[in-house]
């Protein structure tokens, strides 16, 4: 092994060097430790997967956190538009100064998200409080429904958030129990010797009755140095 895993090593490098291990366990025919980090780094690569889908799960969840403050937006939007018309067809029983009494709806969307459920169902309530039947009436559910949608979509983040921090603490355990066993089969492959290999072979020794027979001078060669 070229170096031991750190603590600061990504979950991939981890898997790298760990495959990496194995296929030199094999080469050298160490099986057994070949098997022990192979069933460390399946551990690791399953938890990391997790991890990843747990991600997956809390980025979806913050989306849907969006949509539903966007569809919450709009609602009080939507009622403030219908106060316009409703208090031009009946100006003497306005209803906008009762329900937006600052004249605009940004001081409710504005608001931040974790707050405004509860000011637009004091919204609703306040609309309630117009009497029925009232023209109005009909965005009191409305209002209900969406304020509704974005507590259900901080709750569901707030699981997803814990759900993801959860899957990457068991990874970060499943990682340093991989490093574990790196170390230990390093420390293991050091005290076990390689194995023998076979001996190569020799070249044939001349029989002690036939010896090797002296090579002969070129007759040309022999000629030329007389």
């Amino acid at each position: 092994m070229a170096r031991l895993l750190a603590e600061r090593d990504s979950t991939p490098l981890h898997l790298t060097l760990a495959r990496r291990h194995e296929r030199l366990a094999r080469r050298y025919r160490q099986d057994s430790l070949a098997d022990a980090i192979k069933a460390s780094a399946k551990a690791l690569k399953d938890k990391a997967d997790l991890s990843e889908e747990r991600d997956l799960d809390r980025q979806s969840a913050y989306d849907n956190v969006l949509a539903a403050d966007a569809d919450l937006d709009d609602a009080v939007r939507n009622l403030f538009n219908a106060t316009e018309i409703h208090d031009r067809q009946h100006p003497t029983t306005p209803a906008r100064a009762i329900l937006f009494p600052d004249g605009g709806f940004t001081s409710i969307t504005d608001e931040p998200i974790v707050r405004e459920p509860a000011i637009v169902l004091a919204l609703a309530t306040k609309l309630d409080s117009l009497g029925a039947p009232h023209a109005l009436a009909p965005h009191a559910a409305l209002l209900r429904t969406a304020a509704q949608g974005v507590t259900d979509a901080l709750a569901a983040q707030e699981s997803a958030i814990r759900a993801s921090k959860s899957a990457d603490a068991e990874e970060e355990i499943a990682a340093a129990a991989l490093r574990r066993q790196y170390e230990g089969n390093y420390l293991d492959a050091r005290k076990t010797p390689p194995p023998r290999r076979a001996p190569l072979p020799q070249r044939p020794q001349q029989h002690p009755r036939y010896p090797r027979a002296k090579p002969r001078a070129h007759p040309g060669l022999a000629l030329k140095g007389s």
